[in-house]
């Protein structure tokens, strides 16, 4: 798939910016914040009168409306979030009709608004296995990431409002998997705000770190081994250690070293070999990458987080992967047979953790002012066995192209047509739209490569 084979067109804007950040003359600084900007414009022009909810254009998930605008605004306002904590400039010209846009109000009237149970556009109440725990985690990053400029000037009123709204998610039930480190991240933030009667829920750290596997990767239900190791479990990792370096030091420590690593060797100007569920979070690879440069005694050089970081942007952006202001619903465009029923319009915008992980870093930072290092698949050839993951990753330098062969899959027979069309039959009934019932093509085939990031059935 080219950027010619994304499905829609792109606008005069998608151009502007796509040319902007691939600048080769332009320095990290202006392609950046070329890239902010335009996430910036996009979330302005699809935000609700009260700022609570972002409604970008798109196919909807099972969770509804109300769910998929909290959605657009958790997971774009937290790059908002990390570029006020960085010390940026929080006022930001967009120029035209919206001239210069205050993010600390920005954000501050969202969470106002979305957490005042009397308001019409209330978020709605914590519930069990619930889409607001997932997002309830990065509103609570938000407020921390904000909180000298918003969180310490808040009235007592307004902060008992925010942090009761909170503190009913440390209490839900939640999946297997994952969604153990939601109700963990708000107990953690509550907790360091001072937010006083916390407790914060560490259960969910022990019954998720008991899916670890090795090498940094750890077993996520339901499915399993995927990339929801990088952008939804070291990801989180880094997060724990930020709000509390202390916190199982050793162990997370160790845990992000050796995922980081791994990460690295899945990086390619090429691409990377996209296997698994959510692929429209694809920018978000590098994130942890990005956290573990900037760690006090972390194991990446900035110049090389800075290189990978830019190796997956430059890729998608430059095949079609922006679209109205947002990331787009598939690999590379938008694209149905690519997005699972959960994700919604807003949903693809965890794809921004990588760039929230870079903007937390000041631009005097050596993240953005190191010399640019070679990615490994630039240095040498390579060939890593994980055998505790399943995996065999192999990198060549000539070609640029990475391969991940999961042995256990060569004599994996696929689904017979019948369950194959009953599942298509039940996904239809609970979705009202047609997304193809593709778990084989995620999980199911023995390689994966940059060369063909979706293989093709012969």
């Amino acid at each position: 798939m080219s950027y010619e084979d994304a499905d829609q067109e792109p606008t005069s804007r998608d151009l502007a910016v796509r040319t902007a950040f691939l600048n080769g003359d332009a320095s990290v600084e202006e392609r950046y914040d070329a890239l902010f900007r335009y996430f910036l414009r996009g979330y302005m022009e699809n935000v609700s009168d009260a700022g609570e909810r972002v409604q970008y254009p798109g196919a909807p998930s099972a969770a509804g409306y109300e769910i998929n605008g909290l959605e657009g605004y958790a997971r774009t306002a937290i790059l908002f979030a990390a570029w006020i904590h960085s010390g940026r400039d929080p006022v930001v010209s967009l120029g035209g009709e919206f001239g210069d846009v205050d993010l600390v109000r920005t954000v501050r009237d969202g969470l106002l608004a979305g957490t005042d149970p009397e308001s019409e556009v209330f978020w709605g109440e914590p519930a069990n296995f619930n889409q607001r725990t997932v997002e309830a985690a990065d509103i609570a990053r938000i407020l921390w990431l904000t909180r000298s400029a918003i969180w310490d000037r808040l009235s007592d009123a307004e902060r008992d409002q925010i942090g009761a709204w909170l503190a009913g998610f440390i209490t839900v039930k939640v999946r297997d998997n994952n969604w153990h480190f939601f109700p963990l991240i708000v107990g953690m933030v509550l907790k360091d705000l001072g937010v006083q009667g916390v407790e914060v829920p560490t259960r969910h750290y022990q019954d998720f770190i008991a899916h670890y596997r090795g090498h940094g990767w750890f077993f996520d239900n339901p499915e399993g081994i995927d990339y929801y190791n990088a952008w939804g479990v070291s990801y989180e990792l880094a997060w724990i250690r930020m709000i509390d370096p202390a916190f199982d030091a050793d162990f997370i420590g160790q845990a992000l070293e050796a995922s980081t690593s791994n990460i690295l060797h899945l990086i390619s100007p090429k691409g990377i070999p996209i296997m698994g569920r959510s692929v429209c979070y694809r920018t978000a690879v590098p994130a942890p990458i990005v956290a573990e440069a900037s760690a006090a005694g972390g194991h990446v050089d900035p110049g090389l987080a800075r290189r990978a970081l830019d190796a997956v942007w430059r890729h998608f952006v430059e095949r079609g992967a922006l679209a109205d202001g947002q990331l787009t619903q598939g690999y590379y465009g938008d694209d149905l047979r690519f997005l699972d029923p959960y994700s919604g319009t807003g949903s693809c915008h965890w794809g921004l953790r990588s760039l929230v992980m870079a903007y937390v870093q000041p631009p005097d930072s050596p993240f953005w002012n190191a010399a640019a290092r070679s990615l490994p698949v630039e240095v040498a050839d390579y060939d890593l066995d994980l055998p505790k993951v399943g995996w065999r990753i192999s990198g060549r330098r000539e070609t640029g192209d990475i391969t991940i062969e999961i042995p256990a899959n060569a004599d994996k027979r696929y689904p017979i047509a019948a369950h194959s069309l009953r599942m298509r039959v039940m996904e239809n009934l609970a979705m009202r739209l047609f997304r193809p019932y593709n778990h084989a093509v995620k999980y199911d085939e023995r390689f994966y490569s940059t060369a063909e990031p979706f293989p093709v059935r012969r």
